[in-house]
Formats: structure tokens, C-alpha cells, sequence
């Protein structure tokens, strides 16, 4: 077990769990981090542990679009930087490190307006690695599901769009870049 920590331990940059001795590496991303590093379990860590183990995986890395550390996702408005000033980087080596990408992140709507770009910047970062992504199915609103809730039978599915739009035609409102 490891964890990337700022040194104010105001943000986690990446969460690694060993799970077997051989498979593949699976890359999840949650929407931020909560209480998670290289001692201490959450509800969502022991989750993604246990869809790795179904699916042989050996590790599995935990990244986030927004690397501050909390277990309530609305203390991100209050934060200047959510997202981190190294959190990109680390991205971009969890995405090199995986053999698989899994978005999980659950409802844009959960975060405040301005901050829910950051999501699409996330998504192209990790359709740009032309990867395999999946995804446990979407929400109402298109994003994808997070896994805490589901049951380990919940298949994963490959994250499609086109042209920016759901393939079932609704799209989502805001596609800027990161400002």
C-alpha cells in the first residue's frame, strides 16, 4: 500500500493497492479524495480492492481530477485549488502506469458549476491515452458510475461518446478547457 501526499497533506496525488502477484494494473478515478492513504482504508478504497481481485488484476492506482482530501465532495468550493498544483502530472503517470481506465466519479452535479469542466478535462486526458476505458454504466446525467453502491457483479462497459454528445444524444453543458 502506497499514497503520493503533498507535503501539507492537503492533497493526494495517487493511491496504489497491491492485489496479487501477477495481472493486470487498473487505474480508477474518483471525483476527489477522501480519508485514503498508505495506512488507513475507506469505504471506496476496500471497493476498488475488491472489483481489482474479480478482475485479476494485480494493483490497482486511485487518481482524481480534484486531488484535495475530503470525505464531503461540497468542501471543494471553499478550497483556491482543488485540483492541485502537481495533480496533472500524476494523472498523466497513472494513466501511462495502467493497462486499464476506469473513470468513476459518479454525478457532475455533485460539484459546484465552475468546477465541473474540470471532469472533461479529466475524460480527454485519458481518451487521449487511447487505453482501454470503462466504465460500471452511467448516470442519469451521462457520468460515469461510482462504484461504492454496486453490487461486484456490476459489469464494466466501454465509455463511449460522439462528438461530445452521449450516444444517447443528450450532451452535457459546459466542454471549456481547464482555466
Amino acid at each position: 500500500m502506497s499514497a503520493i501526499i503533498s507535503p501539507c497533506c492537503r492533497f493526494r496525488y495517487r493511491l496504489e493497492r497491491d492485489v496479487a502477484p501477477t495481472g493486470i494494473i487498473v487505474a480508477f478515478f474518483g471525483v476527489n479524495p477522501s480519508r485514503a492513504d498508505a495506512s488507513v482504508r475507506d469505504q471506496t478504497d476496500l471497493k476498488w480492492t475488491g472489483f481489482a481481485a474479480r478482475w485479476g488484476a494485480r494493483k490497482y492506482i486511485a487518481g482524481n481530477p480534484f486531488a484535495f482530501r475530503s470525505p464531503n465532495v461540497r468542501d471543494l468550493a471553499a478550497v483556491v485549488d482543488p485540483i492541485g498544483p502537481e495533480n496533472d502530472e500524476h494523472i498523466a503517470r497513472i494513466i501511462a502506469d495502467a493497462d486499464l481506465l476506469v473513470p468513476c466519479w459518479g454525478d457532475r452535479g455533485k460539484l459546484p458549476k465552475n468546477l465541473r469542466p474540470r471532469l472533461d478535462v479529466v475524460e480527454g486526458l485519458l481518451r487521449a491515452s487511447r487505453k482501454p476505458l470503462k466504465v460500471f454504466g452511467l448516470t442519469s446525467k451521462g457520468d460515469p458510475r461510482h462504484p461504492l453502491m454496486l453490487g461486484y457483479d456490476t459489469p464494466l462497459v466501454d465509455w463511449k461518446r460522439a462528438a461530445g454528445r452521449l450516444l444517447d444524444g443528450r450532451t452535457h453543458n459546459e466542454f471549456p478547457e481547464r482555466r
